[in-house]
């Protein structure tokens, strides 16, 4: 039996199914601890604020010490313990210096660094690889003291390994949503497409996820038979709508705003092709959730996901982050080849249900964790 906990931030709608899958395990014994609930931004988004709490989840006092955190549970002694991210230090200190079985679990680390640059992606490329190796203090305390490190796919992997972490000790583990169901498509998106193929992106509108890199892109196409849609809340106070229209495209581009994700199946019914153009994504789960319904996925490859759920030219194309001739060309593809879409979003749904599903997760979780347990 696996005696597992699993720490986060906050509760997130893309780990539900993930969990309900490693709680049904019968080789797992599962809990889960939160910290906070969703915070105000995040509802805005679209997220749930309130979270339907399962039995094998809890919520611990943010006031208290390391101590108390882990004491809420009588048997953390028996656990694993995989802490998601960077954001306890003291937790994981506290585990290294009381012999606690743990293993980190994350994205690429670099956020940060992007947005401290303002998303310029040139100096990201090179600048990156330099705080990845100041952060080697990190890297070793996980080859030290840790079981192993599970990262979001091949840009965490490699992320790890500049940070001086043993490719033996590094497993992938995804973002793994649940596939969405097929939905009636939504009406608003389909009375603005008025016929014609649609192009969507989900995700809030803002520089980091290459909103405007997707609109100058399109605008280079100039089709008359496609048309894009904003899903999102914009956080950029009008300048995309205000592009759109610099490059005069507004009657082609639907601004939709934040959906609520109860619901965003209907949206993603509502298009022909996804589209994650983003200048940094850990890892991109709104591609798993458009591949679970069919749709072709572009993404940059600075999201994570992009190198795992896009097979270049069957499940759709990964295209250079902030790269207007690079998306353009791999748009132009469909545009010139409409049925292309079908294929691909074909191809796309069999490579999810193939091994991102919260149950291949489940499975790729345990695996590694109990080879690194009988290390």
């Amino acid at each position: 039996m696996l005696r597992l906990c699993i720490w986060m931030n906050i509760p997130s709608h893309y780990q539900t199914a993930f969990y309900a899958a490693l709680d049904a395990r019968p080789d797992v014994d599962l809990r889960v601890v939160y910290f906070n609930g969703a915070s105000e931004s995040r509802a805005a988004e679209g997220w749930k604020s309130n979270h339907d709490q399962k039995p094998f989840e809890l919520f611990v006092d943010t006031a208290g010490s390391p101590a108390e955190w882990v004491e809420t549970l009588d048997d953390w002694r028996e656990r694993v313990h995989v802490v998601c991210g960077y954001f306890s230090s003291e937790l994981i200190d506290w585990f290294c210096t009381h012999g606690t079985r743990w293993c980190h679990w994350s994205e690429a680390p670099g956020i940060r660094l992007a947005e401290l640059l303002g998303y310029r992606t040139p100096l990201f490329r090179l600048l990156n690889p330099l705080m990845l190796a100041g952060k080697r203090a990190e890297g070793h305390r996980i080859q030290k003291h840790a079981l192993g490190a599970f990262g979001q796919g091949h840009l965490a992997r490699r992320a790890f390994q500049t940070m001086g972490i043993s490719g033996a000790k590094i497993a992938d583990l995804y973002y793994a949503p649940n596939g969405l169901r097929m939905a009636e498509p939504c009406g608003q998106i389909l009375s603005f497409a008025n016929g014609r193929k649609v192009f969507l992106a989900v995700g809030a509108l803002c520089r980091r996820k290459g909103v405007d890199v997707l609109l100058k892109a399109f605008a280079s196409l100039k089709t008359d038979g496609w048309c894009v849609v904003l899903c999102g809340l914009d956080k950029s106070g009008g300048e995309y709508e205000e592009l759109a229209s610099t490059l005069d495209i507004q009657d082609k581009v639907l601004f939709l705003g934040a959906y609520p994700v109860e619901r965003i199946a209907e949206v993603y019914c509502a298009a022909d092709v996804f589209v994650l153009p983003s200048r940094f994504d850990g890892w991109g789960a709104v591609l798993n959730e458009a591949a679970s319904l069919g749709l072709p996925v572009v993404g940059s490859d600075l999201c994570g996901g992009a190198w795992h759920m896009v097979e270049e030219g069957c499940t759709g194309f990964r295209v250079r982050a902030a790269s207007v001739r690079s998306l353009s060309s791999a748009l132009r593809a469909y545009v010139r080849n409409p049925s292309l879409a079908r294929q691909h979003g074909q191809a796309a749904r069999r490579h999810y249900n193939g091994g991102f599903t919260p149950a291949c997760n489940a499975e790729r979780l345990a695996k590694a964790l109990n080879e690194w347990c009988c290390e």
